[in-house]
C-alpha cells in the first residue's frame, strides 16, 4: 500500500505529479507548471521538505511569468518553513537580482552557499555578480571589453539600473524635462534604465505596416501584463504623459520614484490604479496613450544597438527615465542598448542646469528638413540651431540655395566650397559653422566619398576629420560622424599628431557610444558597428 502524506497526498501520487512536472519544465509551459507544483504544495504541508522544494519550483515559475510579488511571497513561506532551504534562497535571491535588489539578493545567495552542498560554488559565483551589479549601480560604471572583444559572443552582459547626476525639472521647451545637476563630460554615463518591455522582430520588409503592427502588439501586451503584475510598473507608467495633458498641469516626479534603494523590496509604493469593488483594474486607455508619444526604438538616429549582430531590425521598448529626455537639433545625448537596458551617456560635455536631450530623427539635413520631422512629431523645434538657421539674414539666402543645389543634386564639392567661402566671408563663429556643417553633411559626405571631387575642391575646403571634430562639437558624436573622424584621420590632415589624432577619435567614439569599453577595445567596438570596410588604426 501507498505511503500517504500528510494533506492526503500519497507516494505515487507525488511521483506522478513530479513526473507531470519535469515534462511541463521541458516545454516551458509554465501556467500548467505552476498548477501542478500547486497540487503538490496543498498535498504536501505536513512534509517539509517536499512543500519548501514546491514552493521554490513554484516561485520560478511565476518569476519567469512576470510575476515577483507572488513569487517572492513563495520564496518566503518556504523559509518560513525551512529558513536555510537553498533552493528557496536561490530562487529569491534570483528574483530580487531581476529586480535590481542587489544587495538584498546577494545576502540570499551568501545564506544559499553556507547551506549548499555541491551548488555552493555557483552561489558564491552569484554573490560576486550581485556585488559588481551594486557597485554599478552606485557609479554607473560599465565594462563590456571582454564581451566587445569577444565578438558580443556568448550571453549578454547583466546590468544594473543606474541613475546619475540627473532630475526631472521644467523645461522652457515646454512641460517636462531631464536636466544635468553638475558639469559632464562627454561620454559619461547619465543613466541606465531597464525596460519595461520590449517588442523586437525579425521584419522581412521593414517597410511592411503589418509586420511592424504584429512586434507593436506583442510589445502592448507585454506592457499591460507589467504593469497588471506589478502596481510600482504601473506608478511609473502613470508619471508620463499621454500627450493631452495642458503642459503646466503636469506633475514634476521626485527622483526617488526613479531610483531603487538597496532595502527597499516594495513593489506596490503609490499607483493610480482604479479600483471596482475590490479588484485593482488597470486604466488600459491611459496606458495606450502613454505608449503612443513615449516609446522608444532601437533605431533611433540617437541610439546604437550592441549584441544583436545585425539579426534583429525592430526593437520597440519603453524606458521610463530616459522617456523624460526632450528632442534637441543640437542634442547633448545618447543612448547605447544592451539586452534590455538603455545606457544614456553624454554625447558632448554638458554644464550644469543644461537640458539633457536626444535626436528624435536625423538631425544631420537641413533646417527645412528638420521643420518636417519636428512637425510630424507634434512639436515645433526652436533650439539654439534651429533659431540661428531660420532667422540669421546674412546666412539666409546661401541657406536656401544650397538646400535648392542639395535637392536637385549636381557637383556637391562646389556646394561646400560655396558655403565655406560664404561663412568666411561672413566672419560665422565656429560653433555656428558646425551648424551648417552638420545640416549639409550629406553635401560634405559626397564630396569627401569622391576621389574626383576631392582632386577637384580638396583644397579650398577643410580636411574630413576637421569637420567630423567640428560637427561633433556641436550635436554630439554619432556613427557617421565617428565613421569620416576614422576616414579622415588615417592621413592626420591638420589633426595634429599621431596621439593627437589617437585622442580625437577616442574621444569622439566614446561620445558616440558612451563609456562602455576600455581603450584597448574601442578598435573591436567600431569594427563590430561601424561598416566593415572602414580601416581602423589607431
Amino acid at each position: 500500500m501507498a505511503g500517504v502524506r500528510g494533506g492526503g497526498l500519497d507516494d505515487e501520487t507525488l511521483q506522478q505529479l513530479r513526473s507531470r512536472a519535469t515534462q511541463l519544465l521541458l516545454k516551458e509551459d509554465w501556467r500548467e507548471y505552476i498548477a501542478v507544483c500547486s497540487r503538490i504544495v496543498d498535498g504536501a504541508s505536513d512534509d517539509r521538505r517536499v512543500l519548501c522544494s514546491a514552493l521554490a519550483h513554484r516561485a520560478d515559475a511565476r518569476a519567469r511569468l512576470g510575476d515577483a510579488a507572488a513569487a517572492l511571497a513563495d520564496c518566503d513561506a518556504a523559509l518560513a518553513a525551512d529558513p536555510v532551504h537553498p533552493g528557496a534562497l536561490l530562487s529569491k535571491g534570483t528574483i530580487l537580482r531581476g529586480l535590481g535588489r542587489n544587495a538584498l539578493a546577494a545576502d540570499c545567495f551568501r545564506a544559499a552557499a553556507l547551506a549548499a552542498g555541491s551548488g555552493a560554488d555557483e552561489a558564491r559565483e552569484l554573490v560576486e555578480q550581485c556585488r559588481r551589479l551594486e557597485a554599478q549601480a552606485r557609479s554607473g560604471a560599465v565594462d563590456l571589453s571582454e564581451w566587445v572583444l569577444a565578438g558580443f559572443a556568448g550571453k549578454c552582459p547583466d546590468l544594473a539600473e543606474y541613475v546619475g547626476p540627473v532630475e526631472v525639472r521644467r523645461s522652457a521647451r515646454g512641460g517636462r524635462g531631464v536636466f544635468a545637476v553638475k558639469n559632464v563630460e562627454a561620454g559619461a554615463t547619465l543613466m541606465m534604465a531597464k525596460a519595461v518591455a520590449i517588442g523586437r522582430g525579425v521584419l522581412q520588409d521593414t517597410t511592411d505596416g503589418g509586420e511592424k503592427m504584429v512586434v507593436w502588439k506583442d510589445f502592448v501586451d507585454k506592457v499591460l501584463d507589467a504593469a497588471e503584475k506589478c502596481p510600482r510598473t504601473a506608478a511609473l507608467i502613470h508619471t508620463l504623459s499621454t500627450g493631452e495633458e495642458q503642459q503646466d498641469d503636469l506633475v514634476v516626479p521626485e527622483m526617488a520614484l526613479f531610483r531603487q534603494e538597496p532595502e527597499d523590496l516594495s513593489l506596490t509604493d503609490g499607483t493610480d490604479r482604479v479600483r471596482e469593488g475590490t479588484q485593482e483594474v488597470l486604466d488600459v486607455d491611459r496606458i495606450l496613450k502613454v505608449l503612443d508619444v513615449n516609446c522608444l526604438t532601437e533605431d533611433s538616429p540617437a541610439a546604437d544597438v550592441l549584441g544583436n549582430n545585425g539579426v534583429v531590425n525592430c526593437g520597440v521598448g519603453l524606458w521610463i527615465l530616459p522617456s523624460f529626455i526632450n528632442h534637441s537639433c543640437h542634442p547633448n545625448a545618447r543612448r547605447t542598448h544592451v539586452g534590455d537596458h538603455a545606457i544614456v551617456h553624454a554625447s558632448r560635455d554638458i554644464k550644469a542646469g543644461e537640458e539633457i536631450t536626444f535626436p528624435y530623427f536625423d538631425v544631420l539635413v537641413p533646417v527645412s528638413k528638420r521643420r518636417e520631422a519636428s512637425r510630424a512629431w507634434g512639436f515645433e523645434c526652436k533650439c539654439e540651431r534651429c533659431r540661428f538657421e531660420s532667422e540669421d539674414f546674412t546666412l539666409k539666402q546661401e541657406i536656401l540655395k544650397s538646400e535648392n543645389d542639395l535637392v536637385n543634386g549636381g557637383d556637391m564639392g562646389a556646394l561646400v566650397v560655396r558655403l565655406e567661402e560664404k561663412m568666411r566671408k561672413s566672419m560665422v563663429k565656429e560653433r555656428r559653422k558646425a551648424f551648417l556643417r552638420a545640416s549639409f553633411w550629406s553635401a560634405y559626405s559626397a564630396m569627401y566619398d569622391s576621389d574626383k571631387l576631392v582632386r577637384k575642391w580638396g583644397r579650398r575646403v577643410p580636411s574630413e576629420a576637421l569637420v567630423a571634430e567640428s560637427i561633433a562639437d556641436a550635436v554630439g558624436g554619432n556613427d557617421n560622424v565617428l565613421r569620416a573622424m576614422l576616414r579622415g584621420s588615417k592621413d592626420a590632415n591638420g589633426c595634429g599628431n599621431r596621439l593627437e589624432v589617437e585622442d580625437k577619435v577616442v574621444r569622439i567614439g566614446r561620445a558616440t557610444y558612451g563609456k562602455v569599453v576600455k581603450r584597448h577595445a574601442m578598435r573591436a567596438l567600431f569594427r563590430l558597428t561601424l561598416d566593415a570596410n572602414n580601416n581602423i588604426n589607431l
